[in-house]
């Protein structure tokens, strides 16, 4: 009878495997590697949108980065597809941000919503990220105050309502996605 074998990667081992396979997107979930799938039209235009709102009111506050590594921990290295950041003279060229720098992080929720639910979500809450969006097709689901592997506060933003990043109320605007 043969065994399986599972093995647990970290995340300077993802980081040289993405350097020989620079067309993979891998991302790092809890010691285990996932390779993403392109992003549909539909979710690079809802990000596109993201980018277009939030753009001008968080200039100078914050520095956006968009499908980029976000370093958790040794086993965590997610790509998250918008995160707002702590300003950083170096443009986080010398390292990958940590949940530390992070002032909000989105996820376009639209065909990984199960997966962003019930991987990415308590994963986010456990590093102490200050909040995190999923949009869905339901609207902007808002997840704030992080406690252990949840969020303690959650709400949802409807299609033409207004919504402010928690620590970044000046960048409020109009939840209106071209959906």
């Amino acid at each position: 009878m043969s065994s399986m074998v599972r093995h647990r990667f970290r995340v300077e081992e993802v980081e040289a495997l993405g350097a020989l396979h620079p067309e993979l997107r891998l991302e790092l979930l809890d010691g285990e590697v996932y390779e993403m799938a392109p992003p549909s039209s539909e979710h690079a235009g809802l990000l596109d949108w993201l980018l277009h709102a939030l753009a001008p009111k968080v200039a100078g506050l914050a520095q956006l980065r968009v499908q980029s590594p976000l370093r958790l921990s040794e086993e965590s290295l997610p790509l998250p597809d918008l995160l707002l950041l702590r300003p950083r003279e170096d443009f986080y060229t010398q390292a990958h941000p940590g949940p530390e720098d992070v002032l909000l992080l989105v996820e376009v929720s639209l065909s990984t919503e199960a997966w962003d639910r019930e991987k990415k979500l308590p994963l986010y809450a456990r590093a102490g990220l200050p909040e995190v969006w999923l949009l869905t097709r339901e609207g902007l689901d808002v997840h704030r105050d992080p406690e252990g592997g949840r969020f303690r506060r959650r709400f949802l933003v409807a299609r033409g309502e207004k919504v402010a990043p928690l620590l970044l109320p000046q960048a409020e605007f109009l939840f209106q996605p071209p959906l």
